[in-house]
């Protein structure tokens, strides 16, 4: 029995470009599906849902959103994790460059990679949760055929090229 309430709907606002009021917008419980990531890589689009939260629950589920990473329009990072054998298995084939888009209910949102690389899963250079400017990090175990526990991560990075802002004051 599903326990959390899926919001995501496609199409809602789709392409929304202006500005969207915090006021207007339904934010996530924790466990449910709030978009969509479409990767485009391979010439393949891989489609994983969104979800709120990335404990071991969620991520069965699709990519799970770091809940102390910030949402698409809030111009500040968006951090999501998932499997390397099922939903972010796709990362090996993406190539800087590419396109990432998120849909939500409040807009569309194009974001591109501008890095790829893997790390240390403590490593503090993989990504800033205060960064000044939006950006998007997908991760997952690395490396990908591996069996096992996994202390390396992989990092793909990127920025945003489009999508409606999301005004907190109103």
């Amino acid at each position: 029995t599903e326990i959390y309430n899926d919001i995501f709907t496609e199409n809602a606002l789709l392409g929304y470009e202006g500005t969207v009021k915090a006021s207007d917008i339904t934010y996530p419980a924790f466990g449910s599906i709030y978009g969509k990531i479409e990767i485009f890589t391979n010439n393949t689009v891989y489609e994983v849902p969104l979800v709120y939260g990335d404990e071991k629950y969620t991520l069965k589920k699709g990519g799970g959103q770091y809940m102390g990473s910030h949402f698409p329009g809030e111009g500040t990072t968006i951090l999501v994790s998932g499997h390397n054998t099922s939903y972010f298995n796709c990362l090996k084939y993406t190539k800087v460059g590419e396109i990432i888009e998120i849909t939500t209910n409040y807009g569309k949102y194009k974001y591109e990679i501008i890095d790829i690389s893997p790390k240390h899963k403590t490593d503090k250079t993989a990504f800033d949760l205060n960064a000044k400017k939006e950006t998007l990090v997908l991760y997952t175990c690395y490396p990908f055929d591996a069996v096992g526990y996994k202390v390396n991560r992989y990092y793909v990075t990127a920025t945003l090229v489009s999508g409606p802002k999301i005004d907190p004051y109103n």
